[in-house]
């Protein structure tokens, strides 16, 4: 089958643990750049990330690259040189996600205006009247991309970020992004048969990545409506043949596998809610605790994101919670190895313990350290 191009927005400090996650697909990487992934792979194997793919934001197909240095010309360009009527319909809506930097506008939104005039006026040039444009779920999204006047013009294949599983209905504060916690996962080399734990689990993320993980559960399981069909040379049966095989592959979670335990009933609530929708999410057990209250020894991988100083009122209270964390993973988790994705450089040290490596992250707009913890 013909190779194909495409583009995967990833989000910043997941390019090569994405690029592995491609390849392992068999698509080839051909050139990685700053939260960005050019690949190519033929159809099959597009439709297997689309599907399955925890790492990806969103693939976008290109349909026009171009130098540009105005407004004018990237009007022109666009209104000449792809075919939007082969795209969509005119009693469809339409959106585009639009981002500048470095070039002859600064201002996203207007390069994103002139691109949706070309849009409607070769719509109304054929039939005399313009589709309607939304960003507010659109039935296709576009994407523009200009960079040191450098213009893509994008089909974002599914038409949203691909990081939305589908199963967090319910969250608490500064919930952890679902490819930030399926990266910490690949991190940790979890071997799916030691007991693994979330002891400040929030709304539940990291297990239910861990559940995904083990069960084999894609990560578009849960996710109904797309705009895959709009695509060009779409194939519906192949779509559904891919989608079959991939749900056969998934298995049963073992009782007592996964644990998760948080300080507010509230987080744990939440966290029951949003695993339930995931086929047996309610094999994890769930607890209203303290870490510090386990009183037994705990043997197996520990992965969690505790709580840091955007998200507490108090900066001492940070450090107070690291340095308990640490001496908890002392005294009640020898033989064990925790994953600590701390806010921090400096909170890494908060925890008292030495850390194996401490690998750099992007937690949103915070530059995290996912720190591997050995406890003898």
């Amino acid at each position: 089958m013909e190779n194909n191009r495409y583009f995967a927005v990833i989000a910043g400090s997941l390019e090569k643990h994405a690029q592995a996650e491609l390849n392992s697909f068999g698509a080839e990487v051909l050139q990685q750049v700053p939260r960005g992934l050019l690949f190519s792979c033929n159809k099959q194997t597009l439709y297997q990330i689309l599907y399955e793919a925890r790492l990806v934001q969103r693939i976008l197909m290109p349909l026009l690259n171009f130098d540009c240095h105005s407004a004018k010309y990237l009007y022109q360009q666009a209104y000449k040189n792809i075919d939007w009527l082969t795209l969509f319909a005119p009693e469809q809506s339409f959106g585009i996600d639009s981002n500048v930097s470095n070039s002859f506008t600064r201002h996203s939104l207007y390069a994103g205006q002139v691109l949706k005039d070309a849009i409607c006026d070769r719509f109304r040039e054929q039939y005399g009247d313009r589709p309607n444009f939304t960003n507010n779920d659109p039935d296709i999204l576009f994407n523009l991309h200009i960079h040191n006047n450098k213009v893509s013009v994008s089909l974002d294949i599914l038409g949203f970020s691909m990081h939305k599983r589908g199963y967090r209905i319910a969250k608490v504060d500064a919930p952890l992004q679902e490819t930030l916690a399926a990266t910490m996962l690949h991190l940790s080399g979890w071997d799916l048969t030691s007991r693994l734990w979330d002891p400040m689990c929030g709304s539940g993320t990291i297990l239910a990545e861990a559940l995904m993980l083990y069960c084999h559960i894609p990560a578009g399981y849960l996710l109904q409506k797309t705009n895959l069909s709009q695509m060009p040379y779409f194939d519906s049966e192949l779509w559904n043949r891919v989608v079959q095989q991939s749900n056969s592959k998934i298995r049963e979670l073992p009782k007592g596998l996964i644990m998760g335990s948080d300080i507010n009933p509230q987080a744990i609530s939440a966290a029951r809610e949003n695993l339930e929708r995931l086929p047996y999410g309610d094999r994890i057990d769930l607890k209203v605790m303290r870490f510090e209250n386990y009183s037994a020894n705990y043997t197996g991988v520990i992965i969690t994101n505790p709580p840091y100083g955007i998200r507490l009122s108090n900066i001492d209270d940070v450090g107070m919670i690291y340095q308990a964390l640490g001496d908890f993973l002392k005294q009640h988790c020898k033989g064990s190895t925790a994953y600590i994705l701390c806010g921090s450089k400096t909170l890494v040290s908060k925890l008292r313990l030495r850390a194996h490596w401490a690998k750099s992250l992007k937690n949103g707009n915070l530059d995290s350290k996912l720190a591997k913890i050995v406890i003898r």
